[in-house]
């Protein structure tokens, strides 16, 4: 049996030759920077590639240089962002860019620490900008490499608790090739993205398969292993779109949404929400929120059979929402609202929820 120095030795040679032959030509590997792979790593949290890919293309042409995001306003930011959902991670880039030129000089750190006290930068993405850009010999650990690991050595610690995490961070140090990190990180990270795959991995086509323990044992697709589910709770939420016919065209009234609940920043129509349980019509139009809605109109006209309604998954929440038209000649008193033109709405970011309401009704 070959020792464990031996061994790592091995997957870290098979796994370069491989990752050299087989490598995506993703945009971000072409040239790479600093500044291009914490726009990738961050637009790539919780995103497919070929979706990313787009996004990367969006954001690179609008801010070529770290200064370009850095001087940007939100509003730019989460307009270009729009549709990629997550949207505190287009907040916390924009910031970071900000802290890289006003404390940094423009120059990413090359250090954990520096990298830390960037917004949004965690244990994953300081590790991938470290190795990938810097090719310095500091690990990463995303979903892919969870797997790989666990499929690897056959480890049956969950990957969703602290002390499982902690122990596949430890492998992925103790694997590095600390000759070519950047080389090794993104060999596993490809790895699992296109061989070593949740469902039905390709395990004839695997450089390493001799090494893995887990297809030893035919575990293969029970591997990594999660210790709990999240609760998916729903959520009903009604939108009207206020349409204001004043003889000047048709407006439409909409509002940054405050706070520190989802979308935070985002533009929406006029909202009632009632938590957990559904409304029926008459109880909305009977609901304090419409009746203060339906005061500041003039003439006001409920449709009520709604516009478009959609379903809308996020990690914890099922929200249902509905869009409504609500008809008026005017205002009748200020409202919480800017009155804009409605051709004028795509200058606005909003959530994609609202977006796949609009598109129904197109």
């Amino acid at each position: 049996m070959p020792s464990v120095s031996s061994l790592y030795k091995a997957i870290q040679t098979r796994l370069g030759v491989w990752y050299d032959v087989y490598q995506r030509p993703l945009p971000w590997r072409q040239e790479v920077s600093a500044y291009h792979v914490l726009l990738s790593e961050v637009i790539l949290q919780q995103t497919r590639v070929d979706q990313g890919t787009a996004y990367y293309h969006r954001f690179t042409e609008a801010f070529p240089r770290v200064e370009d995001l850095a001087n940007a306003s939100e509003d730019e930011v989460l307009l270009l962002w729009q549709g990629l959902g997550y949207y505190s991670r287009g907040r916390n880039l924009r910031r970071a860019a900000q802290i890289i030129v006003s404390e940094f000089g423009g120059e990413l750190p090359r250090t954990p620490e520096g990298l830390s006290r960037l917004p949004g930068v965690g244990p994953y993405t300081r590790g991938a900008i470290l190795s990938f850009a810097y090719d310095l010999p500091y690990p990463t650990v995303d979903g892919n490499v969870y797997r790989v690991l666990s499929r690897l050595f056959a480890l049956t610690e969950p990957i969703d608790t602290t002390s499982g995490q902690k122990k596949y961070w430890e492998l992925a140090e103790a694997l590095l090739d600390r000759k070519h990190p950047s080389r090794h990180n993104q060999a596993l990270i490809e790895l699992g993205a296109l061989v070593c795959l949740p469902r039905r991995p390709r395990c004839a086509e695997c450089p390493v398969v001799e090494y893995c323990e887990a297809h030893r044992r035919g575990l293969e697709e029970r591997l990594p292993i999660k210790q709990g589910k999240i609760k998916i709770l729903p959520r009903y939420m009604y939108y009207f779109l206020v349409r204001i016919e004043d003889g000047e065209g048709r407006k439409c009234l909409i509002r940054r949404r405050e706070g520190r609940d989802i979308w935070h920043g985002l533009y929406e129509y006029p909202l009632i929400e009632s938590g957990e349980t559904p409304l029926s019509i008459e109880a909305l139009t009977e609901s304090e929120d419409f009746a203060q809605l339906t005061a500041s109109l003039r003439s006001p006209r409920f449709h009520p059979i709604p516009l478009a309604a959609h379903a809308h998954r996020l990690s914890h929440r099922q929200i249902y929402a509905s869009l409504f038209l609500l008809e008026c000649e005017g205002l009748t008193s200020p409202l919480a609202y800017q009155v804009i033109p409605e051709e004028e709405q795509s200058a606005y970011a909003f959530p994609v929820l609202i977006q796949r309401l609009l598109e129904k009704i197109r």
